[in-house]
Formats: C-alpha cells, structure tokens, sequence
C-alpha cells in the first residue's frame, strides 16, 4: 500500500484515448535554418511539437534546463491534443521537416512506426542501447516490422517521457474507518465497493464506461485474455469470443454496477470530478489523475487519496514517448537524438519528477506516492492500444462495451458485435490472418 502523507499539487501528464483524427492539409510551423543537408551548420536551435497536457509546465521547466545545460534553445510548438497529431502527420507525410522531435501518444506510435515517420534510434546511434533502468513499458519505444506490432525485442524507434498506466485509487481515510484491506482481485475490490455502501458512501467503484476499452483491457489481460490471439506471432484473430473475454465483462460490469447509474456516460472527466467530491470509495485511474485528486482548490479528499499497484497486477500503459522525425539533416537529427537521450537520463528525469512531472524511470526518487506505484509496477505493464487501426477498433469496442455496462446489450450480443467488428477492422487493415 503507498499513501499520500501530505496534500500537493504537482502538473501530470494526461492520457488521451480519442481516435486518431483525420489527416488535414494544414499548415506547418518552421522549424531552426539549415542549408537542406545539415553539412557545416551548427545546430543552436531545436523545434519540438508538444500537446496541450497537464503537464506541459514541468516539460518547459526542462527545455530551459537544456538551455542553460547546453546553449541549445528549445522551442516548443504547442497544439491542441488532435491537432498536434495532425501537425507531425502532415510534417511526415510532407517531408517539411518542421520539426526536430515528434511527441507520441501511445495510440500513435504504431502508425508513426509502421510508415516510418521517425528514425530508428539504431540508425541514428549504432552504439545505442535501452538504459536498463529505462522503464519498457511493454515496448511502446520499439517495433516489430514483420509483425507491424510493439513489441519489446522490437527495434526501438522512440523513448518513453512521461509514465501514466493505470493505478488504484482509493479513500485512505474510508478504508480505515470500515476496516478494509487494500485489494489485490477483482473480486476484492467489489467485495470493498460493497462494504462502503454499506457504510454509507455513495458510490463504491467509478470506472470509465463512456471509453471503456483502456480500462477494460486491464480487467480482460487480468483474466487471461487478450485481444487478438498472438500479435507478436502475426495471428490478428480476435479473440472476443472466448471464456476468458466473456468472464472479463462480467466482471467489468461487476465493477460498474457498484458505482454510478448510467456508466456509459462517464468518462476520465466525470470520474475526476466524482473522486474529488468525495462521493466514491475507489477508482482505477491513470497516474496523471493524482495531480487534481491532491489540489486542495478543486479537491474535497486531497490528502486522504491512497494509491497501489492495480488489482490484478496488470496495468495498462498510456504514455508518451518522443522520437526523431525521419528526413532530418544529419546535424539536426543529432541534435534531436542528444536531446531526447538528455531527457530521460536519471538526471534529467529526477528534475522532472522534482518539478512535478511524472517520469519514466526506475531510478527516480521521489515522496510522490503515484510515481512509486509506477516504479513498483514497472514490470507488469500491459502495452495500451498500439494498433494502426486503433481509431476503427475504439469505433467498434467502446460502444458495445458501454451498451453492455448500461444493460441495453446482452453478454453474447456484445461478444458476438466485437469478434464481428474486429475482425472485418483487422482485415481491412491489411491484418488478417
């Protein structure tokens, strides 16, 4: 168990599990002069997309770090979280070279890697190896081009920043006062959510059922199950009808029907702001999450929020990691490399954490209880929603499963709506089996 000791407030990074957006013919920012080759410029400049996260401070804090360090300025592109996909999509595809770093969501490495739109680190640094105290995160920096998948004896292509997965969140102080035991099951858990109704509290559980299908991939990986049969091996047959896959939507509803009516409704947003009003016993939420539970402006049980290691020992990654535009002259390629290897070095990445930001490391000390949880949790991590076809799958998974949760659906209704989808998204995918 790690229990927050004190209220504070620190900047995390956000998860973002929307589709990907439709690649628009938009303009692109300018990135630091050169002569087309790179051949005798010295680089003072480098040009970095980044997204409007919670986060976005403390990654500042870090480039004004590299300046002073170097002499090397950074500046930092920002855009809304779709339009930063958008703006390094067209950038690859147009080969503008506006920028020095692309800055990845999970749900995007698979198409930035699959049509190589960054470097391969190898290429760029033959010398190159993982730092072992690096974190994996289930291969979310390496890819498997044969079998177009993450994979983590992949080749890697970029480097984790920032390291949400899923934790368990739960009322310290709630727990004390019923007498309850911090959950390693499923089966815990609702035993828990029961007893705080019991006791009085409203809500005994808050999951995400409006997009369900990150947080019920931990739930389905817990039971065994998977989503296609062996990815790694090239075998993309969906595996939604299965026992494995069918126990773990029972117990994700389960899970729903000991908190909120209308589950299908409530995404990270809605669950935030339930935790904060104290109305809910416990939640599995993202690390980033930890930053509003602890703001004593916005949040009623700041200080009183304990964080663990997911029940069921199989949280499901949603980071971001930063990778070096394919394209770029040589200098500038270099100089990207040297800046991306300089921001997760130990270092760097123990600023970060000082400043507020949540790393990727597991060498990091920190008083941060969910930077801890991520630590001790390090080698259970599940990749997230990699996939090329991501947008297409979520279009098929996230409203079958709500329907499921809201009890418009029946189990084999649901079942038989994803085996379906999945398996006419995978072969139009150019994935079939």
């Amino acid at each position: 168990m790690t229990r927050r000791p004190f209220a504070r407030v620190a900047p995390a990074a956000a998860v973002g599990l929307g589709a990907l957006v439709a690649l628009s013919a938009c303009g692109s920012d300018g990135a630091a002069e050169s002569d087309g080759d790179g051949d005798g410029v010295a680089v003072d400049e480098i040009v970095i997309a980044t997204a409007e996260t919670p986060w976005l401070a403390s990654y500042e804090e870090m480039a004004d770090l590299y300046e002073e360090e170097t002499g090397v300025r950074v500046t930092m592109r920002t855009f809304p979280f779709d339009g930063l996909l958008t703006q390094q999509a067209n950038a690859a595809q147009n080969g503008s070279n506006a920028f020095d770093v692309f800055q990845l969501n999970e749900q995007w490495v698979g198409q930035f890697y699959d049509n190589q739109w960054v470097q391969p680190l190898p290429e760029v640094d033959p010398d190159f190896a993982w730092d072992p105290n690096l974190i994996e995160f289930d291969g979310v920096g390496r890819w498997d081009a044969e079998n177009r998948t993450t994979s983590v004896d992949g080749v890697p292509y970029a480097l984790p920043i920032n390291g949400n997965i899923h934790e368990f969140m739960y009322r310290a102080d709630l727990y004390d006062e019923l007498g309850l035991e911090v959950p390693t099951t499923w089966d815990e858990v609702i035993a828990n959510g029961e007893a705080g109704l019991a006791g009085g509290v409203e809500h005994g559980y808050v999951l995400r059922g409006k997009t369900p299908t990150y947080d019920f991939s931990a739930v389905l990986f817990s039971h065994g199950g998977r989503w296609f049969a062996g990815e790694q091996d090239g075998d993309w047959t969906p595996q939604a009808d299965t026992p494995e896959f069918r126990a773990a939507l029972e117990q994700f509803k389960a899970l729903a029907e000991i908190g909120p009516d209308a589950p299908q409704t409530v995404a990270q947003a809605e669950a935030t702001s339930l935790m904060q009003g104290g109305s809910v016993l416990q939640a599995t939420l993202v690390s980033a999450v930890a930053a509003p539970l602890e703001d004593e402006g916005a949040s009623t049980v700041a200080g009183q929020i304990g964080y663990a290691v997911l029940p069921g020992q199989t949280p499901v990654s949603g980071t971001w990691t930063v990778g070096i535009p394919t394209g770029l002259p040589e200098e500038r390629t270099q100089a990207a490399y040297d800046f991306i290897t300089w921001l997760t070095s130990q270092e760097t990445m123990q600023a970060w954490a000082d400043a507020g930001g949540i790393t990727t490391r597991t060498d990091v000390d920190s008083d941060r209880p969910e930077l801890q949880v991520i630590i001790d949790s390090a080698d259970m991590i599940r990749g997230g929603l990699r996939y090329t076809f991501t947008p297409l799958m979520l279009e098929v998974t996230d409203p079958t499963i709500g329907e499921y949760l809201a009890g418009t659906v029946s189990l084999d209704e649901a079942v038989t709506r994803i085996q379906d989808g999945l398996t006419r998204v995978v072969e139009e995918a150019g994935f079939g089996s």
